[in-house]
């Protein structure tokens, strides 16, 4: 039995894909590099486990931009991830560049201007709304700074949306790692396998799995269906407004 709903962030409830794109063009403007892609492109890189962390993708893009790679061109490569993890092992950034970048990432994001600009993915508000209408608890898991998150949870007036907020950094170890699923359960009090993990990304689909939740897909344009299902999602719906009434309906189309 379900009784609890447990969401990703990042193109599930947040638009973010733009905003995310130039908060990584300015990161890398901050340390003297430039940024050689679309929002796409990048949206879908983020969607690689190995990269969804921000050091981990903030590492990866130095490195592109370090090798002058065009990033489209990667995506044609046999083993993207194999191919990427060699970049990144021939351009590896000092900690204090990281750093910096990590920083002038959050500053970007938490410009009024910048967040005005972000708004909630329509389907994934009214998702959450009807999953609380059915009476079940929703609770976010994101890998998202939580300085940034909470800002722009206030700044939306969404604070009653959400019964429970936790931010990887808090847990210890981010997406895939299950940690932060697995603290977002004991402090809604609901064992892993009576909740359902709702996410857009290979980590979030391997975390829900680690975890022992179900793990739902969820489709913003990174991740792809066929991809989702392959790592263990049990059903890929095209929003949380999808998932939210086919649950309602009892599971059934």
């Amino acid at each position: 039995m379900v009784k609890a709903i447990i969401v990703d962030m990042e193109g599930v409830v947040r638009d973010s894909r733009n905003a995310f794109h130039h908060a990584y063009e300015y990161a890398l403007s901050s340390v003297g590099l430039r940024l050689n892609s679309y929002p796409a492109e990048t949206w879908k890189l983020r969607g690689y486990q190995e990269f969804n962390s921000l050091r981990n993708f903030l590492k990866l893009i130095y490195a592109l931009s370090k090798s002058n790679e065009d990033i489209t061109k990667v995506f044609w490569k046999k083993h993207v991830t194999e191919y990427l993890n060699g970049v990144m092992k021939e351009h590896v950034p000092p900690r204090e560049i990281v750093d910096a970048m990590e920083a002038n990432h959050l500053r970007f994001l938490m410009s009024p201007r910048t967040m005005r600009r972000i708004p909630p993915v329509r389907a994934g508000k009214i998702g959450v709304k009807l999953f609380k209408e059915d009476g079940l608890p929703v609770g976010v898991l994101t890998n998202s700074q939580k300085k940034y998150n909470d800002a722009w949870i206030e700044h939306k007036k969404m604070q009653d949306h959400f019964d429970l907020v936790v931010c990887s950094e808090e847990v210890g170890s981010p997406k895939p790692a299950p940690d932060g699923i697995l603290a977002v359960c004991e402090k809604m009090k609901v064992k892993p396998k009576d909740a359902i993990y709702a996410g857009d990304t290979e980590a979030d689909i391997i975390a829900a799995v680690k975890a022992g939740c179900m793990p739902i897909g969820i489709m913003s344009g990174g991740t792809d269906r066929k991809t989702l299902r392959a790592l263990g999602a049990t059903y890929v719906f095209d929003d949380l407004t999808d998932f939210a009434l086919w649950h309602r309906r009892g599971g059934k189309p």
